[in-house]
């Protein structure tokens, strides 16, 4: 493929049907810019900024849609300097890929945000070609894209509050959930310990006798009478309808009366 043909392929990546078959009817001998009425209309009707610049950074051509917005002089007067009118400076900006097309010969797409312009804008460089394919200038297309970048970036402030949002609740949940679990453990422990107190004392209560209702008693030798119609010890009575165990000591009252009885035997 010739150096005229990558031209009009690469015009026509950007302006599509507008692009004449032949790239000697859109430009000039000299490529300071479109050639014939009808190009030119269409060029003006066009509302992306295009302006055509030359190695110098002048531009050289610039549709309706560009001298408008960057309010450029008549070029026929006097030189333009791109970096002048899209940047506000006086020299070309560090890192510009604009410039670097100039150096390089690719083509380069890009958006930026341009304060000068106080705008957010796409920018698309075309190299430019001669006949003998030397490198003379890059055609500039620049589109206002600030209204889609302001809605994303809305959209950024909505996504990024919602994701806080679910952040947030979401952490809400788990606290909540922790302390749910907690206290579930904290219930299922009290109940453990339920269970066990009335097991233990299910246990005790097992292991209790208790003596209740009227013990038919000798008044003399003080023998109990059980159900069977025996008489038994008190001893033996007690210890079999309780867990009480006897042991034998003589009061001082019997022990007194012991003595005399031992006296009076002597």
């Amino acid at each position: 493929m010739g150096v005229r043909d990558k031209t009009r392929e690469r015009l026509k990546d950007f302006f599509g049907a507008v692009v004449p078959s032949d790239p000697r009817q859109a430009y000039e001998a000299n490529g300071a810019g479109p050639s014939g009425q009808d190009w030119r209309n269409i060029f003006d009707s066009i509302t992306d900024m295009i302006t055509v610049h030359d190695r110098d950074f002048n531009i050289i051509y610039a549709n309706r849609a560009a001298g408008e917005r960057l309010g450029l002089p008549r070029l026929n007067e006097g030189k333009a300097k791109c970096f002048e009118f899209y940047h506000g400076s006086n020299c070309p900006p560090e890192g510009c890929p604009s410039c670097a097309c100039l150096r390089t010969g690719e083509a380069a797409v890009f958006e930026t945000f341009e304060p000068h312009l106080n705008m957010y804008i796409e920018i698309r460089a075309i190299p430019r070609f001669d006949n003998r394919g030397g490198l003379v200038g890059l055609i500039h297309v620049v589109r206002d894209i600030t209204k889609r970048r302001l809605t994303e970036e809305e959209l950024d402030i909505h996504r990024n509050h919602l994701e806080w949002l679910v952040g947030e609740r979401t952490a809400e949940i788990s606290r909540v959930n922790e302390r749910l679990q907690r206290e579930i453990s904290e219930r299922q422990m009290a109940e453990m310990e339920r269970e066990m107190l009335i097991e233990e004392l299910r246990e005790a209560l097992s292991n209790v006798k208790t003596l209740s209702g009227l013990l038919p008693i000798c008044a003399w030798c003080k023998k109990i009478r059980d159900d069977s119609g025996y008489w038994r010890q008190v001893e033996a009575y007690v210890s079999e309808h309780s867990d009480a165990e006897f042991t034998h000591a003589i009061c001082p009252h019997c022990m007194e009366k012991l003595r005399d009885d031992l006296e009076e035997l002597k």
